[in-house]
């Protein structure tokens, strides 16, 4: 983790999806009906691991924009291995809630 916002980012998006309830799969964003939303969509309140990583930095930033660049970085400080080899989006998909809070855990220990 190499800033304040990038771990403040990561502590806050681990915040968001702390609760099972909150955390989804093959999405970045879903409203609690499970619909398909954006991950900066005022009615999302479930998110992937990316998903929280974007929402917590769009949360501190205000700009989507912002947000992704800020949130691209967190995730690569977090898992350094490309999404098709088994990074953070397919940490998320294929191993599930309980893999990702141990991959931003050990990044936040790291920090």
């Amino acid at each position: 983790m190499t800033t304040t916002v990038q771990k403040q980012v990561l502590i806050n998006a681990r915040a968001l999806i702390a609760d099972r309830a909150h955390w989804t799969r093959a999405a970045l964003g879903r409203t609690a009906n499970g619909r398909n939303v954006e991950w900066h969509d005022k009615s999302a309140t479930k998110w992937c691991a990316m998903g929280a990583i974007y929402r917590a930095a769009y949360d501190l930033v205000g700009d989507p924009r912002q947000a992704t660049r800020i949130g691209n970085e967190v995730a690569k400080s977090v898992c350094r291995t490309p999404w098709f080899r088994g990074g953070l989006p397919a940490i998320n998909d294929w191993r599930g809630h309980a893999a990702v809070l141990a991959v931003f855990d050990k990044a936040l220990q790291a920090a």
